[in-house]
């Protein structure tokens, strides 16, 4: 049988390994004291493999979520050098972090929902 992962576009492939290292690098080489917990939520490459959005979500920061994403920022290179001791291509991507804000979306889209269902549920006893 012929191995599937030759049908998912390289780049889709290499993304989905820097997410699952920069995860790794995120648990156990930086540390961003100001979160509690940093999640890489996914990872967009070019198809040159050139150029790594990387969108992040943040776990109780303790500053704002910008200032956090400042000393991401600020640590990018440190980062892709981490990566690049693990990722085997021959150019390392330069990083380009955003903030996943999407669970957070979700979170409060769901809190409507509940309480719209709530109030509706009240109003037919």
């Amino acid at each position: 049988m012929p191995d599937s992962s030759h049908h998912i576009p390289r780049s889709i492939r290499v993304a989905e390994e820097v997410q699952r290292i920069l995860a790794g690098i995120f648990l156990s080489e930086i540390q961003i004291p100001s979160v509690d917990m940093l999640t890489v939520t996914r990872v967009e490459l070019s198809k040159d493999l050139r150029i790594a959005k990387v969108y992040i979500s943040l776990l109780n920061p303790a500053t704002s979520k910008d200032d956090v994403l400042e000393e991401v920022l600020r640590r990018r290179n440190e980062i892709r050098y981490h990566l690049g001791k693990e990722l085997r291509i021959k150019y390392i991507p330069e990083l380009r972090f955003h903030l996943d804000e999407s669970l957070e979306h979700a979170a409060r889209i769901n809190t409507v929902l509940s309480d719209l269902h709530r109030e509706e549920t009240e109003s037919r006893k």
